[in-house]
């Protein structure tokens, strides 16, 4: 059974007003609205969510937009370093680890797990979904780096993340054997979320997931037991990705992050709020900063409010691991390859 992470265990804090790619896919359509809402906070805010949580949080993500372009972020992470987090984790899409100091300060601040952004296995296919000439040059060059510091730093997990598309699905058993040459802990593979750009971009951009699910059908045939253990599907349902092997097919992801009070569309969210068949998705006013106050924001939130379900999908064996399908999907391709499964599951 694919595996499903707490929602309370991590916690992503966004930090960069701006990116220095332009993903074709990135769900942050509206660049300006986003430099708005993060232009007022400030070291302290960030100090203050580092602080707001439990012992039961072991991990926090840096995040949004390009978080290495922020000068504050070696300062947030050693913050989080010293108040004993687990695990200090960097969501980026690599560029400025291409400099060895700068990804040395990074790590010796106390920066433990890093998930880098390479969405193609050369750089015709990841430039030109960044729309960034030189990035996949950068990306490559920030691996090696952290591959010859792992040797320094042991405990340092790296990841890659890949936004699967219709543009780049028939590429991934090649992009795995390129990332033979790096220190990598972990392939995570992202199906495109039809939201922000992606949605915009629907009909060029989003694959059938039946198409996706075959093709890494085929790479696990392909890959020997110890490659495989590293690939993670996610984002796609599980009744169409029934013939991938359970570790294969990875885990709903699960966090919470702060935003902005007034940016949330909390109508929205009420509903999917209020059904009590989920965790909380959102709780207003959950921190108050130097000049602003925050809500406290659960991933699904905004899943959850663009996705839907028929009767049928409530008799699968997967309905309380699965948030539905989104509805422009359904709209474009239909439900013909969504299949309750029948089987018992363990």
């Amino acid at each position: 059974m694919p595996g499903e992470s707490l929602v309370g265990n991590r916690l992503h804090i966004c930090v960069a007003e701006d990116c220095n790619n332009n993903c074709i896919f990135c769900m942050e359509e509206d660049r300006d609205a986003r430099r708005d809402r993060m232009a007022g906070q400030t070291d302290d805010d960030v100090r203050r969510m580092i602080a707001s949580v439990d012992s039961s949080v072991k991990e926090i993500m840096f995040t949004s937009g390009e978080p290495t372009l922020h000068p504050s972020l070696p300062k947030y992470i050693q913050w989080s370093s010293e108040a004993g987090f687990e695990t200090v984790g960097l969501i980026t899409n690599g560029r400025r680890l291409s400099y060895r100091p700068y990804a040395r300060l990074l790590l010796e601040n106390g920066l433990n797990h890093i998930l880098i952004s390479i969405h193609g296995p050369d750089a015709r296919t990841h430039d030109a979904l960044t729309r960034t000439k030189g990035a996949f040059i950068q990306a490559m060059a920030g691996l090696a780096n952290l591959t010859v510091l792992k040797r320094e730093f042991p405990a340092l997990k790296i990841h890659t993340s890949y936004v699967v598309t219709a543009r780049n699905y028939n590429k991934v058993i090649e992009f795995v054997e390129v990332m033979r040459h790096f220190s990598i802990d972990q392939h995570v593979f992202n199906v495109m979320m039809p939201d922000g750009r992606g949605q915009t971009l629907f009909d060029q951009l989003m694959p059938r997931y039946s198409d996706v699910a075959a093709q890494f059908a085929k790479m696990a045939d392909m890959l020997p037991p110890r490659d495989l253990e590293r690939i993670f599907v996610l984002d796609i349902p599980y009744c169409t990705t029934t013939m991938l092997p359970d570790r294969v097919r990875g885990y709903v992801e699960r966090y919470f992050h702060y935003e902005p009070e007034g940016t949330v569309r909390i109508a929205e969210l009420t509903e999917q709020a209020n059904r009590g068949d989920r965790e909380l998705l959102i709780e207003e006013r959950a921190l108050t900063g130097e000049e602003r106050e925050y809500s406290k924001v659960a991933k699904t939130a905004r899943d959850d409010s663009i996705r839907i379900k028929r009767p049928e999908c409530y008799t699968c064996g997967y309905e309380q691991q699965c948030h539905g399908v989104f509805r422009s999907y359904i709209d474009k391709f239909g439900w013909d390859e969504f299949q309750p499964v029948q089987k018992e599951l363990k």
